[in-house]
């Protein structure tokens, strides 16, 4: 991987990171929440 794919591939990843961060603060319920917050903590060890 070159160091441009791997710049594109950060960005998009900080990306993808602020939109779920935004959809757990606009979450209608506080069990979507956790909901939200427990798949994105999954998928941050899958992503590594």
């Amino acid at each position: 991987m070159n160091f441009t794919a791997k710049l594109r591939a950060r960005r998009v990843e900080a990306r993808n990171r602020k939109a779920v961060a935004r959809a757990i603060d606009m979450a209608p319920t506080p069990a979507m929440r956790h909901e939200l917050m427990a798949i994105a903590q999954a998928q941050v060890t899958t992503l590594r």
